[in-house]
């Protein structure tokens, strides 16, 4: 059970960072979720529902701290753990990290719910129904959050690149 428990650490992480956008608070929020999953081990009886679970369990930690008034809102930083396989040109380097950062700007700027929605089924790829077990909304209020926040990024992005004028 440890093994499955210990895989998901990275990808809650990343959730945990996407919720609360700092580092410490990402660190601390993972830590609990792996502190209560593991004290309810016993309730997870398929190993394949595991991501849900801990997904659920770190979105219920973090309503829970917000409600409490214990975790601020704050904006998402850039992801800390990408790695790359090979070295591409320094001029798309600096390139691909403008465009991650404009497009986590974006996310950082929809509601809260949408941006949760966002970043569990693009990031995650997780299905609708996995994305409402996880935020404990119907799958319907899934789907039109996600519509929502896919419309909002694509006209931030297009407001950042407007399509050029035709050339005559």
């Amino acid at each position: 059970m440890s093994n499955v428990l210990e895989a998901w650490v990275p990808r809650v992480y990343r959730f945990a960072l996407r919720l609360s956008g700092d580092l410490d608070a990402a660190e601390d929020l993972t830590q609990e979720t792996f502190l209560r999953a593991w004290r309810r081990r016993g309730r997870l009886r398929d190993e394949r529902a595991a991501r849900v679970w801990l997904f659920r369990i770190t979105a219920n930690l973090w309503c829970d701290q917000l409600r409490r008034g214990r975790s601020p809102v704050a904006r998402a930083g850039p992801l800390v753990d990408i790695q790359v396989e090979h070295t591409p040109p320094p001029d798309r380097v600096v390139a691909d990290r403008d465009e991650l950062s404009w497009a986590l700007d974006a996310l950082a700027a929809l509601p809260p719910r949408q941006r949760e929605v966002l970043y569990l089924s693009a990031c995650e790829g997780m299905a609708p129904a996995e994305v409402a077990a996880v935020l404990g909304i119907s799958p319907e209020a899934t789907k039109a959050n996600l519509s929502l926040a896919r419309k909002a990024m694509r006209q931030q992005l297009h407001d950042l690149f407007p399509d050029p004028a035709p050339t005559e």
